[in-house]
């Protein structure tokens, strides 16, 4: 990685800190009452259903609980859409890192838990121009989506 790329993820990790916005508007959160196992194979469906792919699922919790933090399960779900990926790493190459999207999928008790960074916060960031700007608040409402669905989904499967 090179050093700009690391400067900007620094800043960025020091802005998601420091700035004094609401931390749900940074991160987007939804719980459900689902299994870990079944919310997993369900979220894959939802992003499916809003065109992103599934590019890889990564196991966490082994190494977080070598860490000293516990939790019953924890994986990522990285995601994306591979024209905007291409066509934006070419026109903002700033933007690299933040590509594939990364979904936290994480138990907590019997409940699971489903996190995502709002992308809209990052255009002050970056100084994005209108068309980044754009981009963002458009993943912004794709990824609102994509966890409201898993809450219908939730709702549909209690009931």
């Amino acid at each position: 990685m090179n050093r700009l790329t690391m400067g900007v993820w620094g800043a960025l990790l020091a802005w998601m800190l420091a700035v004094p916005v609401q931390a749900d508007e940074k991160l987007l959160t939804v719980r459900s009452p689902q299994a870990f196992d079944l919310a997993l194979e369900q979220v894959q469906e939802v992003l499916r259903k809003h065109n992103f792919t599934v590019a890889h699922i990564q196991k966490c919790d082994g190494g977080l609980q070598d860490m000293g933090y516990t939790t019953d399960n924890y994986k990522i779900v990285f995601f994306g859409r591979l024209e905007e990926v291409r066509e934006l790493s070419k026109t903002h190459p700033e933007l690299v890192p933040l590509f594939p999207f990364k979904l936290a999928v994480y138990a907590e008790g019997k409940d699971t838990l489903f996190s995502v960074l709002n992308p809209a916060e990052l255009a002050p960031l970056l100084n994005a121009d209108k068309a980044l700007a754009e981009q963002l608040v458009a993943w912004e409402r794709d990824f609102r989506a994509v966890l409201n669905d898993m809450q219908i989904v939730q709702v549909a499967q209690v009931h």
